[in-house]
């Protein structure tokens, strides 16, 4: 899985607005890093003390998560259901 391509960036980040209550406190914070303030792997994994390798693996399993909710939830998805009404 790609960690940046564009696109999946910005519906990740919505995901994360919407559903990042479910994650512990540790997964939120690391997404939050990565994903809203730009910090690289390697800058993470230093704040960290891990590897990079650990941050991507817990960026991925936290973003697994946040699809996983949203594939039970559907909050995105009628938000943005709701837009298009609005826009039509």
């Amino acid at each position: 899985m790609a960690l940046d391509t564009l696109g999946s960036r910005e519906r990740r980040v919505a995901l994360l607005e919407r559903y990042g209550s479910l994650l512990t406190e540790h997964q939120r914070e690391v997404l939050e890093l990565h994903l809203q303030s730009d910090w690289s792997l390697a800058e993470i994994a230093s704040k960290q003390g891990v590897s990079r390798s650990a941050v991507h693996d817990l960026i991925r399993r936290s973003i697994l998560a946040l699809e996983d909710s949203e594939r039970r939830l559907g909050l995105l998805a009628e938000a943005e259901r709701r837009q298009v009404a609005r826009h039509a």
